[in-house]
């Protein structure tokens, strides 16, 4: 038995793009992501901490992706190994209450489907730089963003090496020394006096 599961709709945006050479409108999003979208209502919603006063709280937890209001697609995911387990993954740019969200949904589940086994996280903000430097990782393509985010004229600041690392990387020494030697780089016309030392 085959089960059909459709989204809300899967009407293009007038003005999509998409930053993926293979997904040309949101009915090729929906082929790789459309089951999990119809879960998403089990899903967990986060924003920043500096977003939160934002947001009512059960606005937040209402929040839906709903294809036909993506603009912008900056990556997708799907994995299915049809034995054990599906994962899903998507970076989109929404229309939402006349402004633009950026949203980064993760979800995954056993081969028992979403209702046994599946979960998934949904998170929003409304600012780019937060999206482009707390969101997107390096498995993302950070430069692509970061450049349709320029094309989209947001001024952003292009993330770094340590804004790439890993989150659990942000606190150990080579991170801290790495963070140490950007500050000097960035300051060096401040610390000619000490030519002699190096950083």
């Amino acid at each position: 038995v085959i089960l059909l599961l459709m989204t809300d709709s899967v009407a293009t945006h007038p003005a999509f793009r998409s930053a993926v050479s293979t997904i040309n409108n949101t009915e090729d999003i929906d082929d790789l992501v459309g089951s999990a979208l119809v879960y998403q209502h089990m899903f967990d919603r986060r924003t920043s901490p500096w977003e939160m006063q934002n947001w009512d709280y059960d606005e937040l937890q209402k929040f839906k992706v709903k294809l036909n209001r993506v603009d912008r697609l900056y990556y997708i995911y799907h994995y299915d190994d049809e034995i054990s387990s599906r994962s899903y993954e998507i970076l989109v740019r929404m229309d939402y209450k006349e402004e633009k969200l950026f949203v980064h949904l993760a979800a995954g589940c056993d081969f028992t489907g979403f209702d046994c086994q599946g979960g998934g996280e949904i998170y929003i903000t409304r600012n780019p730089n937060i999206f482009l430097k707390s969101v997107v990782g390096q498995n993302h393509n950070p430069s692509l963003i970061y450049n349709c985010l320029l094309e989209d004229g947001y001024r952003v600041e292009e993330p770094t090496q340590f804004d790439l690392s890993p989150r659990k990387m942000w606190n150990s020494v080579p991170a801290l020394r790495f963070l140490t030697h950007q500050a000097i780089h960035k300051h060096q016309e401040h610390l000619n006096h000490y030519p002699e030392v190096l950083p």
